[in-house]
């Protein structure tokens, strides 16, 4: 039978060893910026609301022209969400779930008319950016670019 001064030891370090696994969200808030952009095979037009990215941008895609729809910028907490409007009826949701304070991992959620025709999570590394690919968009695509920055 284990005694009373070994068993409130035991529960002690149990409960320090969940405290330390917790992810570093509590109180923190993350500076999200979220750019809807339309890629396409189109004539070149520089950007300027594209001016940091455009590069980048080149390097990845195969498009020729990028124009930027749409910039929405949120200051969220942890488990809220930000809601962006896209073109064709669709909207994007991004919610910071959680961190472990060198990254943030955002859930992602594409609706059309309500309905739900994306939805993905990705890992993004503190302070930085990541494009993903969206949905088709007259003859070219719609690229999301988040980045993201705890606060």
């Amino acid at each position: 039978m284990i005694s009373s001064v070994k068993l409130r030891f035991i529960l002690t370090a149990i409960s320090c060893i969940f405290l330390f696994l917790q992810p570093v969200s509590a109180g923190c808030q993350v500076l999200t910026d979220v750019k809807v952009i339309h890629a396409s095979t189109g004539v070149e037009q520089p950007d300027s609301g594209l001016k940091g990215i455009i590069q980048e941008l080149k390097s990845i895609f195969k498009y020729t022209s990028y124009r930027l729809l749409n910039e929405q910028r949120f200051n969220l907490n942890f488990n809220q969400e930000g809601l962006v409007n896209l073109p064709g009826n669709r909207t994007l949701l991004i919610l910071p779930s959680d961190t472990d304070g060198k990254r943030i991992r955002y859930q992602i959620h594409i609706k059309k008319n309500n309905n739900p025709i994306f939805q993905t999570q990705i890992l993004l590394k503190n302070n930085s950016s990541i494009t993903i690919g969206g949905p088709e968009l007259d003859g070219g695509i719609l690229l999301i670019n988040i980045t993201g920055v705890l606060q």
